[in-house]
């Protein structure tokens, strides 16, 4: 039996960005949900959370919540979901520590796109899904 699809929630308002990342993932297999901001994607999560298995985000919006908003509305749902935040305010040096014990990890932007992919591939894998969910 193949593996079911893998879901990858991709939350960035630089829309050259997202379609770089999502073409990306998507010839590794991925399926995408995207938003330009928190508040869409907390909605798309409340729709899809069942199926999601990662979600990347950006740190900074114009407008509203941050990505650690987002990423304590999903983890306060689902403890330790793995959640990768992005930024291009961060000098890969100042960036914020990775939190493996929550699987929560940061990465400056510009990154290398098949390190993050491997990130979110190995992550994702070792999380383990629980069987009742919020």
């Amino acid at each position: 039996m193949p593996d079911r699809t893998r879901t990858l929630l991709l939350v960035d308002d630089d829309s050259n960005l997202l379609i770089i990342i999502k073409m990306f993932f998507q010839r590794q297999g991925w399926h995408i949900l995207e938003a330009d901001n928190v508040n869409d994607a907390i909605k798309l999560w409340t729709a899809n959370h069942r199926h999601i298995d990662a979600v990347m985000t950006d740190y900074a919006f114009p407008e509203g919540p941050t990505g650690l908003d987002l990423v304590t509305h999903i983890q306060m749902r689902q403890r330790g979901f793995p959640c990768i935040v992005i930024s291009g305010a961060w000098k890969p040096e100042k960036r914020p520590k990775d939190e493996p014990a929550s699987n929560l990890f940061y990465r400056a932007k510009p990154f290398e796109i098949r390190e993050i992919a491997e990130l979110v591939t190995r992550v994702s894998s070792a999380w383990k899904r629980p069987e009742v969910e919020a």
